[in-house]
């Protein structure tokens, strides 16, 4: 289609959307005087009264605005390009987003460049899984599913047991719920600056171009790749193995479940690891967010969000004792060194100072210090350029272990020697173990792909 005549479509925007939503005049209105006033705002991150107000006042009708569209869309199965656009990108206006910005997202809304069936879904797209009954709706923030926040709703008797089996089955029901708890929170968090967010589609907040900060699923893929290139055990978990016709019952063996990466419609600059799996079972993808146009490092910020989901996985996995010792684990000596650094013998004076600096960084969170120390692991340690102390590389040497190919690399090193023959020690054992499994197998029938599988992990 010519520009001129995307131009000629993208005339009168809201009208298109407001009227597509079929909502009640009373949110009709509401929105567009709203948004009227919005436009007129000179400054619209400005942090005054009147503007914040307006900004929080538009924020709500936009996502009531949103369910009502999300809504007709399921009723018709029709979806106009200006309507989805809405849907991903939260585009309402041809003069706020910027006619420039207006065409170009008109022209891409057609041709995402994300790819559900390996996991990198836009904002819509996951909705749409959710309505399908393909993937759950993420727990809120109080960590409640949807089955267990409905059960909470009975207890308190604000739904019937009726209400609660239909509300169970009810579709639209279950997005609408996603709506109202990880869309609502998670995209004020990725824009990154939540004081003067507002989920409409502005040209002001339009950094750099969107070509060039457009998250694709290829980007996410080249990022993940070379993540799990480095750390190469950061999504796997451990997996109860059975399998009687060959003799195998409750082998604790590890696989690999990527996550899933959702695409917020913002153009922001944060990502965030809203859970670490999906409701209560272990061996499903854990959820990533990130902004659909990402103005920061995205490498760095998947760093991040790998070293979040490392920490949550491993207390995930420890439960109440996930800072406990006595049962060593990548938590429980990570807080330990934090807690007792200043009696470390290990530490020098100098390195003691810059663990305080860095403590008041983070606002004493120790889970924050981790990733910061994490995302240092990955890029520097990694290439043999030393920016960790003594004590946090022996950690993550043990627990968030180099690949085979990196070891060899940086092994060459002095500072690096001890950690690596510590983890060799500390591994050889199983490699060992499930070795000689492997070969017993192979004379009685074959190796499962399971436990080929983990030899491979292993030997990683």
């Amino acid at each position: 289609m010519e520009i001129q005549e995307i131009k000629e479509e993208l005339k009168d925007s809201l009208q298109k959307i407001l009227a597509y939503a079929d909502c009640d005049k009373k949110l009709e209105e509401a929105f567009a005087k709203s948004l009227i006033s919005y436009k007129r705002l000179s400054q619209k991150s400005s942090s005054d009264d009147a503007a914040r107000i307006l900004r929080h006042e538009l924020t709500g009708l936009f996502y009531k605005l949103y369910e009502k569209v999300f809504g007709t869309f399921v009723k018709t199965g029709k979806l106009p390009v200006v309507i989805r656009m809405f849907l991903e990108f939260g585009y309402v206006d041809e003069e706020l987003a910027g006619m420039e910005n207006a065409v170009y997202l008109y022209q891409l809304v057609e041709q995402l460049p994300t790819n559900p069936g390996e996991g990198v879904y836009s904002l819509f797209q996951w909705l749409v899984a959710v309505y399908a009954g393909k993937k759950e709706p993420s727990r809120n923030e109080l960590d409640m599913d949807y089955r267990e926040y409905l059960r909470e709703e009975k207890r308190m008797r604000r739904i019937s047991p009726e209400e609660e089996e239909a509300l169970l089955k009810n579709n639209l029901s279950r997005v609408n719920f996603e709506i109202r708890n990880m869309f609502i929170s998670v995209n004020k968090i990725t824009f990154g600056q939540p004081t003067t967010f507002c989920p409409v589609f502005s040209k002001h907040t339009v950094l750099k171009s969107l070509s060039s900060s457009l998250v694709t699923a290829e980007k996410v893929k080249a990022v993940l790749d070379k993540i799990r290139s480095i750390d190469f055990g950061v999504f796997y978990r451990d997996t109860l193995y059975s399998n009687p016709d060959r003799g195998l019952n409750g082998l604790m063996i590890k696989t690999e479940v990527l996550p899933d990466v959702i695409l917020l419609p913002n153009v922001g600059s944060r990502g965030v690891m809203w859970q670490e799996i999906e409701g209560r079972k272990r061996d499903t993808p854990g959820r990533l967010m990130c902004s659909m146009f990402h103005v920061e490092d995205l490498e760095k910020t998947f760093m991040e969000l790998a070293g979040d989901f490392r920490w949550e996985m491993c207390k995930r996995i420890q439960g109440g004792r996930w800072n406990d010792l006595s049962e060593p684990s990548l938590t429980s000596e990570y807080c330990d060194y934090v807690q007792f650094f200043k009696r470390n013998r290990d530490l020098s004076s100098d390195t003691k100072e810059k663990i305080k600096m860095q403590m008041g960084r983070a606002r004493n969170n120790y889970r924050q210090m981790f990733v910061s120390d994490y995302v240092l692991w990955l890029r520097y340690e990694s290439t043999g350029s030393p920016r960790l102390n003594k004590v946090v590389r022996q950690i993550l040497a043990v627990y968030c272990p180099f690949s085979a190919a990196v070891r060899n690399k940086v092994a060459v090193n002095p500072l690096f020697k001890e950690p690596i023959e510590k983890y060799t020690i500390i591994h050889s054992k199983e490699v060992h173990k499930i070795t000689l499994l492997c070969k017993k197998m192979e004379t009685t029938g074959g190796v499962p792909t399971e436990l080929a599988e983990y030899l491979r992990y292993l030997e990683s």
